[in-house]
């Protein structure tokens, strides 16, 4: 891990919010943590523009209009979609519906992604929670960019549990394992996590959260309601927090790691990615890439978790 002159980690979350709720509360999670310097938030897979409204939304509610927001990739490398994997309607598009889409004068999100990382080489890690799409393509654009990158680190595992020899490809690979691919080969340090074990908040933080009166919570609540009343699809017994169960919390094991790695226990080695997307990893200490073995994210985190999405200890 690489820490800047100030010892926090610079970092570009690059995500497929809008859809299911751990992106929104990973993103909130890294807002919460004094130890994360984001430079920018890209979007990847689908409705690229309803995906950027949502984040533009929820860092404007944590008072973080200063961090930039760029849209990706809409399709996988190769054009077309997986079988399983065609987009649907984002379901928390409603929390966006009337905002205007975002006007991006600047540069699409690899290039974005390139140019950060070339300001501040060697510094910045790249934090996928989506298809890794939008970095395998600023890899492709300019393969340099791949000795100066100190790591990506990415959502991307599907077994539970996962230990190495029970690694299995996630979502996030089969949709576009061509990106998987290029980003395996480019031999840059790649850390994947998965979220299993206990990896939900409940009705005690979603309490919590309501209670807090800041608006960034109440924002993230409305979305954990949106997707639940439409991931599914429509579900009009769904119409406030108190009707859901629970939240997913999977892909903050992302930032959480950078946090509690003991509780990862990562294994070197080196990932090949199939076509199809399925995956195989060869275990060796020299090797570039790195999977837990170990469940992350015990359910005493749960409070901590909370702690971040609210930004403050309790």
């Amino acid at each position: 891990m690489t820490a800047s002159a100030d010892g926090r980690i610079k970092i570009i979350i690059d995500t497929d919010i809008a859809d299911d709720i751990d992106d929104a509360m990973a993103l909130a999670f890294a807002l919460g943590s004094p130890e994360f310097d984001i430079l920018g938030v890209t979007v990847v897979y689908g409705d690229v523009t309803t995906r950027a409204k949502v984040t533009r939304k929820l860092l404007d509610a944590w008072g973080r209009s200063d961090v930039p927001v760029r849209v990706g990739y809409e399709r996988p490398m190769g054009y077309d979609w997986q079988p399983t994997a065609v987009p649907q309607e984002c379901s928390q598009r409603d929390a966006v519906a009337d905002d205007p889409p975002l006007v991006d004068p600047s540069r699409t999100a690899p290039a974005f992604i390139a140019d950060c990382v070339r300001r501040h080489p060697h510094q910045v890690h790249l934090l996928t929670l989506g298809a890794v799409t939008n970095v395998a393509a600023a890899l492709c654009a300019e393969p340099d960019l791949a000795s100066l990158i100190p790591e990506i680190r990415s959502a991307a595992l599907g077994r539970h549990p996962c230990p190495p020899e029970g690694w299995g490809p996630g979502w996030n690979v089969r949709y576009d394992p061509i990106a998987a691919q290029c980003i395996a080969r480019s031999d840059v340090p790649w850390t994947t996590t998965c979220g299993c074990g206990d990896n939900s908040v409940t009705q005690k933080q979603f309490q919590a959260l309501k209670t807090s009166g800041r608006p960034a919570d109440e924002l993230l609540l409305d979305l954990v309601v949106l997707m639940n009343r439409h991931k599914f699809g429509f579900n009009p017994a769904i119409r406030s927090i108190e009707d859901v169960r629970a939240a997913s919390v999977g892909d903050v094991a992302v930032l959480a790691s950078f946090l509690i790695p003991q509780q990862f226990a990562f294994v070197g080695g080196r990932v090949e990615v199939a076509p199809d997307g399925q995956s195989r990893f060869t275990p060796d200490p020299q090797g570039p890439h790195r999977v837990p073995s170990a469940t992350p994210l015990p359910g005493t985190y749960r409070d901590e978790i909370l702690h971040r999405l609210m930004g403050k200890r309790l």
